[in-house]
């Protein structure tokens, strides 16, 4: 009898529920109800945005210092590896979507007109006094991080952590419970403007796009990653589906981990390493967001008369999407909301379009997190390939630590909470 009330409490219910009150009800509220509304979701955006810096230096420091001496060499190349591989997966999403999305989009559908002169608008706003900006904080993260990683001061590595504990809490109790009532005044306001039916309809062209995408671009790796094998790649796959399922099941990469590291060493067959790749990759090697927020992104902009942004525009957000993907936090959204700022800057997307973009990302989040952990498990099988012969050779301490371990029951630990 408490499954409902315990069904409500779920963050992608919740979103559901209130997309559907602005679609019902967004045009038949006052309009004073509605800028109200709509002020209140203005409001924790702004504020967002201003604890976003601190948020985004926290878990960079903590990510780069949790490191230590163990084998700084061979995890500076893995980080590079999977920087490159966070890129490919964003810029091949640009490519197709240039070419593919104006025509996938439903060109009939009629831009929107905005005929309604009752506009919704926010009532009042925070003083723009923000001189500290995200990207500041990502570049002092990893800079204070470097630093705090050459010195070895053990001081400064547990209050790295106890930092990076008070930023997940922000998160989790300032920022997550109120995020449906964020989105539900930028709801309510694409009701009234005759937008809301519009991005309903246009997306689902979309949503097809991206799940096609997504399936092709993991298969063209775990045929990479099998040498072209086509036994070896279904094998493979085969191997990974519990732990895909899992991770749809309970939305988080880090829960499903001891199920990914058992079928990526089955893949493998080589414990150390996969007691070695999976938890970093786990972590920050992330394929499905890679690709669904980039798409997403440009469908937006394309949806609602937005220009496109320049090849030199995405290769900037290319870089800071692959930087600030390390410093994701461990909540529900945290994938998405650190990347909002840079999708608004260099993106296009305005505050609405913010919006949208954490919405969409929440409500897919059980095929991004499933798309994941495939992903890392291609990962896993590529960078065996190329990082194994370096390994043999004895050139890190990390994984002679794993071997030290290997008849341990139990895998090693994620290099940080998620």
């Amino acid at each position: 009898m408490f499954k409902p009330i315990k069904l409500l409490k779920s963050l992608p219910i919740q979103l559901i529920i209130c997309l559907l009150l602005g679609f019902c009800f967004g045009n038949t509220i006052s309009l004073d109800i509605a800028n109200s509304i709509y002020t209140v979701s203005c409001f924790i955006k702004d504020l967002l945005m201003y604890v976003l810096p601190f948020v985004i230096f926290t878990y960079l420091w903590a990510a780069i210092v949790s490191f230590g001496n163990r084998g700084i060499a061979l995890i500076g190349v893995t980080l590079c590896l999977i920087i490159i591989a966070n890129a490919t997966a964003v810029l091949t999403s640009y490519g197709l979507s240039i070419l593919l999305l104006p025509s996938i989009i439903d060109e009939a559908i009629p831009h929107i007109t905005h005929d309604n002169l009752e506009t919704v608008t926010s009532l009042w706003t925070i003083p723009n006094w923000q001189y500290i900006r995200p990207l500041h904080g990502l570049f002092a993260g990893i800079g204070i991080g470097i630093i705090s990683l050459i010195s070895r001061n053990s001081q400064l590595t547990a209050f790295s952590v106890r930092l990076r504990q008070i930023a997940t809490l922000v998160l989790q109790k300032g920022f997550i419970p109120f995020l449906p009532l964020y989105v539900l005044g930028f709801v309510v306001k694409l009701s009234r403007d005759g937008q809301l039916s519009y991005l309903m309809q246009g997306y689902a062209h979309t949503f097809v796009f991206i799940c096609v995408l997504i399936i092709a671009y993991l298969l063209f790796w775990y045929i990479i990653g099998s040498c072209l094998k086509t036994k070896k790649t279904i094998q493979s796959i085969k191997e990974m589906i519990p732990a895909g399922i899992t991770g749809f099941m309970t939305m988080s990469s880090s829960a499903t981990m001891p199920i990914t590291l058992a079928a990526t060493e089955k893949n493998l067959n080589d414990r150390p390493f996969a007691n070695f790749i999976i938890p970093i990759a786990t972590n920050w090697h992330l394929v499905g967001d890679g690709i669904s927020l980039t798409v997403t992104a440009l469908s937006l902009l394309l949806m609602f008369g937005h220009p496109l942004p320049t090849l030199s525009a995405f290769l900037i957000y290319t870089a800071y999407y692959c930087l600030a993907k390390f410093s994701t936090a461990g909540v529900p959204g945290a994938g998405v909301i650190v990347i909002l700022p840079v999708a608004r800057d260099y993106l296009g997307l305005d505050e609405t379009l913010t919006a949208l973009l954490s919405t969409i990302y929440i409500l897919k989040d059980p095929i991004l997190t499933s798309s994941n952990i495939f992903g890392n498990g291609a990962f896993a099988m590529v960078t065996h390939r190329l990082l194994k012969p370096w390994v043999s050779k004895g050139e890190n301490t990390l994984l002679m630590e794993c071997k030290t371990n290997s008849h341990s029951s139990k895998p090693l630990k994620a290099t940080r909470p998620a």
